[in-house]
C-alpha cells in the first residue's frame, strides 16, 4: 500500500537524521524493539578525536563499535578494528556485516575479518600485533578490550604502531572492561586531565537497569574484589593478585604490632 511505503520512507529519514534511531534499527536485528542506552548514544554521536569507554561486560560495547564502524562505512571511509584475539575481531566483523544489511550499501567483498562496500568503504579487523597492523591508512580506529592488549609495555607498543595510520581528521575509539592498573587503558582514566580532549565514558553494570538481574546474580557469585572490577568497572591492583583484596583488607589492622618479650 502507498501509505506503507510512505511510513517506511519516514522511518528511513528518521534513521538518517537520528543516530539513536539508526542504532535501534541495527539492534533490532538481534533484539526486537531494542533501543540504545543513553551511554551508547553518547558514544556514537561523540565528535571527540579520542573516545575512551570503560564498560562492564554484556553492556553492548561491541554493538557500539559495530554501529560506529557502519556509520563510517556509509561515508566511504576505512575502518581498522583491533582486538587482542582473532576470535574477537571475527565477532565484531560478523556484527558489522549484520548491521550492513540494514543499510543501502552493497557488500562487494567479505571475509571473516574484512568487508568492502560499493561506495569504497573498507572494514578491516586484525588481532593486536605491531607487525600485522602496520601499512594501513584509516578514518576510524576501533580498539576493543584495550586493557588486554598483549606486549611488554601493557599494550603501548601496539597503540604506538596503530596511531600513525589515523588520518588527521580521524577518530579513535578505545573500549574495554578493566584489567588492573598496569596498562595503557587504565592510565587513560587514572591520569585523566580536563583539557586532554579525550571523551571518557564509564558504564558500570549497576547503572544499566536492563542488567539488574545479571548484576545481582554476579554480586552473589563473585568475590567482592571481582565484582568491583567486572561489574563496577574499578581499576584494582594489577588484576593478577593471588589473594583477593577483600581478604587482605579484612586481615589488616590499624593497631600497632605487639612484639613478644624474649
Amino acid at each position: 500500500m502507498p501509505l506503507d511505503g510512505f511510513t517506511d520512507w519516514l522511518r528511513a529519514v528518521e534513521r538518517d537524521l537520528n543516530p539513536a534511531a539508526k542504532m535501534a534499527h541495527f539492534l533490532s536485528q538481534e533484539f526486537p524493539n531494542a533501543w540504545p542506552d543513553p551511554w551508547q548514544i553518547e558514544a556514537i554521536t561523540s565528535d571527540a578525536q579520542t573516545v575512551a569507554t570503560l564498560i562492564c561486560r554484556q553492556a553492548g560495547k561491541s554493538s557500539v563499535l559495530a554501529t560506529r564502524g557502519v556509520i563510517e562505512l556509509e561515508r566511504g571511509g576505512t575502518v581498522i578494528c583491533l582486538a587482542p584475539a582473532s576470535r574477537q575481531t571475527m565477532e565484531i566483523t560478523r556484527k558489522v556485516a549484520q548491521y550492513l544489511k540494514c543499510t543501502d550499501l552493497v557488500v562487494e567483498r567479505a571475509t571473516q575479518t574484512e568487508i568492502e562496500t560499493n561506495n569504497g568503504g573498507r572494514f578491516i579487523a586484525v588481532p593486536a600485533s605491531g607487525a600485522t597492523i602496520r601499512g594501513y591508512t584509516a578514518d576510524l580506529l576501533l580498539v576493543d578490550e584495550m586493557a588486554y592488549l598483549p606486549g611488554h609495555n601493557a599494550g603501548e607498543d601496539v597503540v604506538v604502531a596503530l596511531l600513525p595510520m589515523l588520518k588527521d581528521d580521524g577518530q579513535t575509539f578505545y573500549a574495554s572492561t578493566p584489567a588492573g592498573k598496569n596498562n595503557m587503558f587504565a592510565q587513560l582514566f587514572l591520569d585523566a586531565k580536563p583539557d586532554d580532549g579525550i571523551h571518557r565514558i564509564k558504564v558500570p553494570g549497576t547503572s544499566i537497569p536492563r542488567l539488574h538481574a545479571r548484576v545481582e546474580r554476579l554480586r552473589k557469585q563473585l568475590s567482592a574484589t571481582r565484582f568491583k572490577q567486572e561489574v563496577e568497572c574499578q581499576f584494582l591492583t594489577d588484576g593478577q593478585a593471588y589473594f583477593d583484596l577483600s581478604v587482605i583488607e579484612a586481615a589488616t589492622s590499624t593497631k600497632g604490632a605487639i612484639c613478644p618479650k624474649l
